[in-house]
Order: C-alpha cells, then structure tokens, then sequence
C-alpha cells in the first residue's frame, strides 16, 4: 500500500474546500436560475462541465498518485466511452420519456407535493439505495444475473487509474440499467416534481464527477455521510478485500450494509480488476463492448 507521504500534496484550502463548494454551490445556483431567467437543466449542465474541466485542470497540477494521471491513449478510450455512453444515455431518455408521456398523464407520486428539501433528500436515498444493489450484485452476485450485470459493468474496473474524465467508461447495458432502472424509474414512481428530478441528477452528477478525481480532496466526517475521492478510489481497488463502497452519493448505506472501506490518507497499492489477464485491457473497446455476450473475448489463448 502506498505509504501517506506518497500522495501529491495540494493545498489545504482547495484540498477542503472544492468539494463542498462544488456541491453546494451547484444546487444554489440551480435552484436561483428561475429568478435570473436562467434555465435550470442549462444552468446544472454548465457548472458539471466547469467542474470537470476545473478537476482536470487540478489532476495536471497536483494528482494524488502521478501513475493515474491520463494519457493520450486513455483520453481516446475515454472519448470512445464518453460517445457509446452519451448515445445510450440519449436513448434511454428518449425511450422512458416516450413510455413517460403516456403513462405520466396526471400522475403523482407519494413525494409529488412535499416541499423540495424533503423530496430531494428522500430522491436520493431512492435512487442511490437501488444503484447500491445493482452495484453490489455487479460484483458479488455469482448467478446468472450477476455474471451478467458484471461483464457489463467490468468495463469501469478495468482501467488502471482512476481520474476524473474515466468516468464515463462503462458498457451501454450497465449504463441504461442505472440511468433506466435505477435513476429515471425511482424518481417517477415517487412523483419527483421536474425541479427536484433536476437536482437529484446534478447532486449525483457533481458526486460522481468529484468521487473520480485524482485529487487528494479530504472531506473528514463528511465522509461518513458522502461518497468522495477518499472512499470511490477503494471501491476501484484490485485487492477484493477492500474494493467496498458501492454506494454513489450516500456512503451512509455502506455503513449500513457493512461494506464501507475508509483508510484516510492511504492509496489503493493497485486499481483494475483482480485478475486483468482474464478480461480486454481497458483501450480495447470493442471487445469490452462483447464481453457481456462473448465473455470469452480478450482472454489469451491458453
């Protein structure tokens, strides 16, 4: 394991407060939007891509591990990735939009007329409880829908750093799932209002963009509420024993569950899968993209 002192260091005051600020100045400026006249999918969309180009710029600067940095070869799977995955995202949302329209003719939900600080707060816990388990059986399940669901979703564990634009790498099946079945279906059911829908994303969005970074961004007790760098990193572990945290935004259902992994100030001493030689490496994205349904693709010959 990497001793402490090997991580980059990166000033104290943006090592405590760019995550914090990002979060919650990202939710106050879409909830102001409406009376700037600002539209607030606008509005959330823009600071998510600020941020991202922010933490890149600061994963140049002061990368927690330099061996997770990007290259240019892991920049072209990336943008692979970035256009499989925003495709399929597209049509997932096209897809329950037009099931939606019909079927969300005068629906309400049990949250539909609670006040925002309440269903926000309640859409998350929904929304991340059910990725929590369609992550957890990603990874542990053993059966037939396990097997599945992991050969769909290896394509995140495979590469070998961790940082902020490898995020999107994922393969479309495990991608409609969460934003189909785990996201979009919850907050339906539930009767989220527009506005609440739209936060819900960016809250998930801003953790997700923020828990990839190789930053050595510390967040002290905010991590037994929060899912952050100091956590996600070990959840991407190759030594099964501490590859936890499979929550997205709540760490609070990893320490419900008994999966929660948080060594403050200590790196993961390997990040991939567990054993790489049974699957594609990470640039070869059209194998990954058969894994699913060619499980057998990219091993080598025996």
């Amino acid at each position: 394991m990497h001793d402490p002192e090997a991580i980059h260091p990166i000033p104290a005051l943006l090592q405590w407060l760019i995550w914090p600020v990002a979060l919650v100045g990202s939710v106050a400026a879409t909830l102001l939007a409406p009376r700037w006249g600002l539209d607030q999918v606008a509005i959330s969309g823009g600071l998510s891509a600020l941020l991202i180009l922010l933490l890149v710029l600061l994963e140049r600067i002061w990368p927690a591990d330099p061996a997770w940095k990007m290259t240019w070869r892991s920049f072209f799977r990336d943008i692979q990735f970035f256009v499989v995955n925003g495709a399929t995202i597209a049509a997932t949302n096209t897809l329950f939009a037009l099931v939606g329209g019909v079927a969300a003719e005068g629906h309400s939900g049990p949250l539909t007329d609670w006040p925002i600080w309440i269903s926000v707060p309640l859409g998350i816990l929904a929304v991340d409880f059910v990725q929590y388990w369609e992550h957890r059986i990603s990874h542990e399940s053993g059966g037939p829908l396990g097997r599945l669901m992991w050969r769909s979703h290896a394509a995140h564990h495979l590469p070998e750093q961790v940082y902020v634009l490898m995020h999107p790498a994922s393969h479309p099946i495990y991608t409609f799932l969460v934003r189909g079945t785990a996201t979009i279906l919850p907050l339906y059911l539930l009767g989220l209002t527009p506005e609440a829908v739209i936060l819900v994303n960016l809250i998930a969005g801003v953790q997700g963009i923020v828990s990839h970074s190789n930053l050595d961004l510390r967040a002290g007790w905010f991590n037994y509420i929060f899912v952050g760098p100091e956590l996600h990193r070990y959840h991407h572990s190759a030594d099964l024993k501490e590859a936890g945290n499979y929550a997205v935004v709540l760490s609070l259902l990893d320490l419900l569950f008994g999966t929660f992994v948080y060594k403050p100030g200590h790196l993961p001493k390997r990040i991939g899968v567990a054993e790489p030689g049974e699957y594609p490496r990470s640039v070869e994205v059209w194998k990954i993209m058969l894994l699913p349904f060619l499980p057998w693709v990219g091993r080598p010959p025996q």
